[in-house]
């Protein structure tokens, strides 16, 4: 089982080109089945107990699942359904398995939880706004300014390099899921906010690891920065302007795509920043509000538009007239 499922990680890596942080959580589901699996057969070191792939049951994928439900969120068993159902397609498919017992497996429902969209006024305060005491209040600014007014996954934000920024041409060029690689409009804001990083903070952070690191934004030690200390300024931003609900670094780029849908962009060309392989991607991460669907509708639709009251009077007279015929 061990030597099947190192097998499939090489071929997301190697093949698939898997980022490195979903390959992580590919590797964490499929060990955390070999340990139930050995559980199941009394054997506290799952290297140690003989499963061959071919011997995996239906039966034991429902049970390993209905065990998570118990103590996980439905997205979580969700994704552990999903990492299953590709590890044994491939086996079947490499001909190492003879039937599929993860096929037509049902997982949990999930509901379409959207993170919040921030309003203008608030972005413009996270934005802009610096907590007393804050070391690198540059840096901290320029993170939030990638992630907002470019629309980046906090992943894509932490591995810009300096290489990578374009303001010449206002652009960055990003390397998204999969390796995919895309560019990016910088609006003249961040530009600004970043090239104050690159002049005042970002020499001094670099020389205390002997400029070794291409990344844009680097930790007090002249490291890249990580995404946990990343989440850590966000929420201490948001808890500086008074914003006490849940807030993470994705919330900034559903507010830019969302922006833009209200601003009267296309669906297509959100799809293309964001660096969506798939519309129907970008349409579960905007969405619409009713007053602007209600004034669309009264624009464009023959039936939306309120009938006049001089329209209506004459639309009686008409009715009269006819009635005296």
């Amino acid at each position: 089982m061990k030597d099947a499922i190192l097998d499939f990680l090489d071929y997301l890596e190697v093949e698939v080109c898997l980022a490195e942080n979903s390959l992580q959580a590919y590797r964490r589901e499929l060990d955390r089945f070999h340990r139930f699996l050995a559980e199941r057969k009394g054997v506290s070191n799952p290297d140690q107990a003989r499963l061959a792939p071919e011997d995996r049951t239906r039966e034991e994928l429902e049970t390993f699942l209905f065990r998570l439900a118990g103590t996980l969120a439905p997205a979580s068993v969700a994704r552990a359904l999903a990492v299953l159902r590709g590890f044994f397609r491939y086996l079947h498919a490499m001909e190492r398995i003879p039937k599929d017992p993860a096929r037509r497996l049902l997982g949990p429902r999930l509901d379409q939880n959207l993170p919040p969209v921030l309003g203008k006024r608030t972005l413009a305060q996270l934005l802009e706004h610096s907590p007393k005491g804050t070391r690198y209040p540059l840096r901290d600014r320029a993170l939030l300014h990638l992630l907002y007014a470019c629309g980046l996954r906090i992943s894509e934000t932490l591995s810009v390099t300096t290489d990578s920024l374009r303001p010449d041409l206002s652009l960055v060029r990003v390397r998204g899921k999969g390796g995919k690689e895309r560019l990016v409009p910088v609006a003249p804001p961040c530009l600004k906010a970043v090239e104050a990083y690159l002049e005042g903070e970002r020499p001094r952070l670099a020389a205390r690891s002997g400029s070794k690191h291409p990344e844009l934004l680097l930790s007090k030690s002249g490291r890249p920065l990580d995404r946990h200390r990343a989440w850590r300024i966000l929420r201490e931003r948001a808890l500086a302007i008074g914003f006490a609900g849940p807030l993470g670094p994705h919330a900034l780029r559903h507010s830019f795509a969302t922006h833009l849908v209200e601003g009267g962009a296309d669906l297509r060309s959100v799809q293309e920043l964001l660096g969506h392989a798939s519309l129907a991607t970008t349409q579960r991460y905007t969405h619409v509000d009713g007053e602007r669907l209600a004034r669309l509708h009264a624009q464009f639709h023959p039936r939306g538009k309120p009938t006049s009251p001089s329209r209506k009077n004459g639309i009686r007279d008409q009715k009269i007239r006819d009635k005296k015929t």
